[in-house]
């Protein structure tokens, strides 16, 4: 009898014992779900972190540029290519996708979140911003007249109107369709935890606003002493931004390690409870081995007794 042998009918052979066997096998069957999912989740973790980590490289590159130019004014033409190739990548980022759907879409999973400021038509986030500095200073960016702007009058507008178009009601106005509530997982039997980003988390808006303003408020026509405002407050904000951002990837990284603690645990637990059922399950291959030769003997006696009655006459007894 082999030593793995197991019990073909539960029911009958552990009578009562067979409910507890059930209930063993559904826990397991649920951890095992549980382990798949999580495997799920660590994955979109992992692409968020990565995804996270790019912006705040280009971040921080970009206030390296930034802190460059403050002493010598830089090249503008320059600054702009790199501050669109940075909401370029932004954007691009906010809207990645696994099998899941968007990652920085929150509980919203099928839509792309974050309007693409340089798309043809142009997007409500381009348009606001459009909107926002005609109204501020009476001609459009690539105006020759944007010379005239005062340092006064540009910061006036970068506190004023410009920041209210990626404030918490600019930005879902304009820029973003995601959802402030996020996806949350069950990553144990007891414990469930948020387990996403939403691209509404208060750093994004902060770094886009800053490539913004680099990038089309006629940086490359302004007078010197309004370009000094404009690099100045663009750095200044991804001071900001990059520290909120460096929060979120630390709250990511706890994300992380909770799903893979989650999972460590469940693991040893799955294989204490694979251990239960075997226990439960399996059979004493001695005893079996005794039960099967007490029934061999049993069906060999009843076909010699069926063999005799059938060669019974009663002309033997006349």
């Amino acid at each position: 009898m082999p030593k793995d042998a197991t019990i073909a009918d539960l029911g009958t052979a552990l009578g009562v014992r067979a409910s507890q066997c059930f209930s063993v096998a559904g826990l397991r069957d649920t951890i095992d779900a549980t382990l798949a999912s999580n495997q799920v989740v660590a994955t979109r973790l992992d692409t968020t972190q990565v995804a996270l980590s790019a912006l705040r490289a280009d971040a921080q590159n970009m206030r390296a540029t930034l802190m460059s130019a403050q002493t010598d004014g830089g090249e503008p033409t320059a600054i702009i290519k790199q501050a669109d190739q940075a909401l370029a990548t932004l954007i691009a980022k906010l809207n990645s996708s696994n099998a899941d759907g968007f990652l920085f879409g929150g509980i919203s999973t099928i839509q792309e979140p974050i309007a693409d400021y340089f798309a043809k038509p142009s997007q409500p986030n381009k348009l606001a911003l459009d909107a926002a500095y005609e109204t501020a200073f009476g001609f459009t960016q690539s105006n020759s007249a944007v010379s005239s702007i005062s340092p006064t009058q540009m910061q006036g507008f970068l506190t004023g109107a410009f920041a209210q178009l990626f404030s918490d009601a600019g930005w879902k106005s304009d820029w973003s369709s995601a959802s402030d509530s996020v996806l949350r997982a069950q990553v144990s039997l007891s414990v469930t935890m948020d387990a996403s980003v939403s691209a509404n988390e208060p750093a994004l808006p902060k770094i886009a606003s800053a490539y913004a303003m680099l990038t089309d408020l006629g940086a490359e026509r302004l007078n010197r002493d309004s370009y000094a405002v404009l690099l100045k407050a663009a750095m200044d904000t991804l001071d900001i931004g990059v520290g909120m951002l460096t929060n979120i990837q630390a709250r990511v990284g706890v994300m992380q390690n909770s799903v893979k603690n989650a999972s460590d645990v469940m693991s040893i637990q799955k294989d204490g409870l694979d251990t239960q059922l075997s226990e439960l399950e399996s059979i004493d291959p001695t005893e079996a081995g005794a039960r099967v030769n007490e029934l061999m003997t049993r069906i060999e006696t009843a076909y010699t007794l069926t063999a005799r009655i059938s060669q019974l006459s009663l002309t033997k007894y006349l």
